[in-house]
């Protein structure tokens, strides 16, 4: 490896990384910090293209190849109907043997949906 002089304390060191994680302990980024303080140290060749302006220019030849138009994006965020099920209902009955509707009073599915649906 090779050593560096640090910017913030000016002692000759090994450059460590330091991951930095997204709440669902993923690792966002990696950073390059120095080993006595910590502090951060930039990267010798940050060019103008990074990782995103890789995977733009990856998509673009990829696009290319396929001789299509980009698709556009799929969005899986819910909509309204989503969650409208038996299980969600207020008049849902929970039971070890049967699963009932407060309403009918009959077995139902958790997964069906009525037109009496109250969300709890």
């Amino acid at each position: 490896m090779k050593t560096i002089v640090c910017p913030h304390c000016g002692e000759k060191t090994l450059p460590k990384e330091k991951k930095i994680f997204d709440d669902a302990f993923h690792v966002k980024e990696v950073k390059k910090v120095c080993g006595f303080c910590g502090g951060e140290i930039a990267p010798a060749n940050s060019g103008a293209e990074g990782v995103q302006g890789k995977a733009a220019a990856a998509a673009e030849r990829l696009s290319a190849l396929l001789g299509g138009e980009k698709a556009e994006k799929i969005s899986f965020a819910p909509d309204a109907d989503d969650g409208r099920n038996c299980l969600h209902c207020r008049h849902y009955i929970k039971h070890p043997f049967m699963d009932r509707c407060g309403i009918t009073l009959q077995e139902i599915d958790v997964m069906g949906s009525c037109g009496k649906f109250e969300p709890r």
